[in-house]
């Protein structure tokens, strides 16, 4: 919020700051917490969660997939919008439009991010409550945490609102639904962070493979608050409803370090 204080967003330099700071300012906090509350055995331990892992990376796949169908369904059988596979040709003809997109949508956000979200935040939310309320908490602060972005011309938030402020409601709803499969991710992953980044990263880039512009006007609103609940649905009952996931939840999180959780 620090460039729109100043009156400087929307300026290139007021844009640099907002780009700098909005991708390390979770992470930050997560890492200060992190080095202020843990003991050496946890930071040891914490940092070694971010190594990549194929365990319950199948979650992340099907996630993808799953996603991908529901949407491409939805805006083809609704609004007759068919994949233009621009962002694709783009990679084809600019291979260095690959990187710049990969650095956005997983380096920079959330493989960047998740320090703090799922990396500091989330074991705390998950054994002071549980699963679900732990869940929807994280997920609801993380798309709050997004309301600087309105200010932005150039971000999909700013565009949206303009449209509609009920976009940014649905925006939270989305959040509040990511937060749940990365959670879900992160537990089938025995608490991998590179899991539930990865779905992070799958949720910010899925569309954007297939589509280069999705019209936001009229019946969209409605649409996309319909695909989100059947998204959240389709997900709950796909994995949440296994009581074999349950189960491993409540294993794994009974053996998280007191030290790891603990102010």
């Amino acid at each position: 919020m620090i460039p729109v204080i100043l009156g400087i967003n929307n300026t290139d330099y007021g844009n640099l700051i907002f780009v700098f700071t909005a991708g390390i300012a979770p992470s930050s906090m997560g890492l200060i917490m992190v080095f202020a509350t843990y003991s050496p055995e946890a930071k040891k331990n914490y940092f070694k969660r971010f190594i990549p892992t194929w365990n319950g990376f199948w979650f992340v796949l099907l996630y993808a997939i799953l996603l991908l169908d529901i949407s491409t369904a939805s805006l083809i059988l609704l609004l007759k919008g068919k994949p233009d596979f621009k962002t694709i040709q783009n990679f084809v003809h600019n291979p260095l439009y690959a990187l710049s997109f990969v650095f956005f949508m997983y380096l920079w956000g959330p493989a960047n991010g998740e320090f703090g979200w799922r990396g500091y935040a989330l074991d705390r939310l998950l054994t002071k409550f549980n699963f679900v309320k732990g869940s929807f908490l994280l997920g609801f602060i993380w798309g709050i945490w997004h309301i600087p972005w309105i200010f932005y011309s150039a971000q999909w938030q700013s565009r949206s609102f303009s449209i509609s402020p009920l976009w940014f409601g649905i925006f939270i709803l989305s959040t509040i639904a990511t937060s749940f499969m990365m959670s879900i991710a992160y537990i089938l992953s025995n608490r991998n962070y590179f899991n539930a980044s990865s779905i992070h990263a799958v949720s910010n880039a899925i569309l954007g493979l297939f589509y280069m512009d999705i019209p936001l006007e009229g019946q969209n609103l409605a649409l996309a608050s319909d695909l989100i609940l059947s998204t959240i649905i389709t997900f709950t009952v796909l994995v949440i409803s296994q009581k074999y996931f349950f189960n491993q939840f409540f294993t794994i999180m009974a053996n998280v370090k007191v030290s790891e959780v603990e102010k």
